[in-house]
């Protein structure tokens, strides 16, 4: 059995949503985004329309210092740390953009060797274009970049799975973790759900009971989880 951690960006590592406050500064994201939550069209023709949407003032040097600018959760590093320090692999899912999540976690880790799957965007002829690399049809999830894959292609049968999560872009990947991490609209799905969780605000509550239950060597696997799992491996 080995341990495997796996953090959300926008809202859970960054503090509030960096992809929101990006399309809300260079584009157009009230109405897009309400159109988004009624169901009118994908996660991915979302974010082809927001980033559609952005203005010329929305040049690489703009974007750059608008990132530079965003706040991440000071108790990242600290968990990291720990994470390393007792052998247990951590990975960054997102839905967000590596744009913003690539140079952050460098600013914050002095390193860029934590794995990450995300989103892209690029700067070609004059525009932004996004990209979706771990786009799935296989999944429902309501993500571009299916979080879930990243997760069964990490782990074993025998793994724990730890998640932590704050929205709607979490909802699918929790029910294949075993010891989950919630706030926001998350934590209110996983009570819907019948998902066991903690609650949190930030990541320094995380490790500190993470840290309790590495103590108490408390990490069993959630059995919903695991036939969760395994049906999704017999599917592909």
């Amino acid at each position: 059995m080995r341990l495997h951690l796996f953090l959300d960006f926008d809202g859970t590592i960054s503090i509030g949503d960096v992809g929101d406050k990006l399309v809300g500064t260079f584009g157009s994201f009230d109405i897009l985004h309400n159109e988004l939550l009624a169901g009118e069209f994908t996660v991915a023709e979302y974010y082809r329309r927001a980033i559609a949407s952005f203005s010329n003032n929305a040049t690489p040097e703009a974007v750059d210092d608008f990132v530079q600018r965003q706040q991440l959760d000071t108790g990242l590093a600290p968990l990291l740390e720990w994470s390393r320090t007792n052998s247990i692999p951590a990975t960054v899912v997102s839905d967000g953009f590596d744009v913003y999540i690539c140079p952050l976690l460098k600013r914050e880790l002095g390193t860029d060797d934590i794995p990450i799957a995300s989103n892209t965007l690029s700067f070609e002829g004059g525009s932004w274009r996004p990209a979706f690399p771990g786009a799935s049809e296989s999944c429902s999830c309501f993500c571009a970049s299916c979080k879930r894959n990243v997760i069964l292609s990490k782990i074993d049968d025998d793994d724990v799975v730890i998640y932590v999560g704050d929205g709607l872009s979490d909802v699918c990947a929790v029910r294949y973790a075993d010891v989950v991490f919630a706030k926001g609209s998350l934590a209110a799905s996983c009570t819907e759900e019948g998902i066991p969780h903690h609650t949190y605000r930030s990541l320094t509550e995380v490790l500190i009971i993470l840290q309790r239950r590495m103590k108490d060597n408390d990490f069993p696997r959630r059995r919903q989880a695991r036939l969760a799992r395994k049906r999704a491996f017999e599917s592909e």
